[in-house]
């Protein structure tokens, strides 16, 4: 039996975390466990991404819950009328979310109902996705997606790390969003390849939370991406 135990919430680590790029995915149905990981890795995470699995696991509470270790990103796969794209949106606000996923396939009303609605909440789209299945419909309008997006006003959009010749693509399109790159770690994605294609945040869950011991994973994984960093902040010098 493993015991979690809980110390005081984090006060100092927002500041830190923005010179960071991993943004773990609580893809877990157990709040006691990612509420522990949450609260030991908080300073060296840029974000955590809150979706159904922890919602369904315990309430929708938890999103404000995980915000006292660090900023949330809230990844529930908006994909609805504007109506209910406005609603939803206003209460992921309310929960204290610093961002919210979203689709674009679903068009220009709905997707801009989350962007007008989301006061300070960073709005992420979804353009293209890491499993195969996304090159069926998703994928034949990457472009189009990518041209919805900033025209929206998204603060950046949701790309497969997993699949370089598709953040290629994202790069090229990607104006002045952000890119938070999605399927590395487990589903093959590597966080080394995927930022030298022009990602700014990774998206990494199972690699993370499911180690034996995730500050170790998370801090050999940083420190690769640190090393990267300097390397290239000294050739551009």
């Amino acid at each position: 039996m493993i015991l979690y135990i809980f110390e005081p919430p984090l006060t100092s680590g927002f500041q830190l975390s923005e010179n960071k790029k991993i943004v773990v995915a609580l893809d877990l149905f157990d709040p006691i466990k990612a509420r522990a990981i949450a609260q030991k890795i908080g300073e060296e995470v840029f974000a955590f991404k809150v979706g159904w699995p922890l919602i369904l696991g315990s309430s929708s509470d938890i999103i404000n819950d995980i915000t006292r270790y660090g900023k949330v990103i809230c990844d529930i796969g908006l994909a609805n009328i504007p109506d209910m794209n406005k609603a939803i949106t206003e209460n992921v606000k309310d929960h204290g979310a610093w961002g919210i996923v979203t689709h674009s396939i679903i068009g220009k009303d709905s997707l801009e109902a989350v962007v007008k609605n989301a006061g300070d909440m960073k709005v992420f789209s979804i353009v293209s996705m890491s499993h195969p299945g996304s090159s069926l419909f998703i994928d034949k309008e990457l472009d189009a997606l990518c041209t919805l997006s900033a025209n929206a006003g998204v603060y950046g959009v949701v790309a497969p790390g997993n699949r370089p010749e598709i953040m290629a693509r994202v790069k090229n399109n990607s104006r002045k969003m952000k890119i938070m790159a999605a399927g590395i770690g487990t589903q093959g994605g590597d966080p080394l390849v995927a930022s030298q294609n022009g990602a700014d945040y990774l998206v990494i869950g199972r690699a993370i939370c499911n180690s034996r011991d995730p500050l170790r994973e998370l801090d050999r994984i940083n420190a690769i991406l640190e090393r990267w960093e300097e390397t290239r902040g000294s050739k551009q010098v």
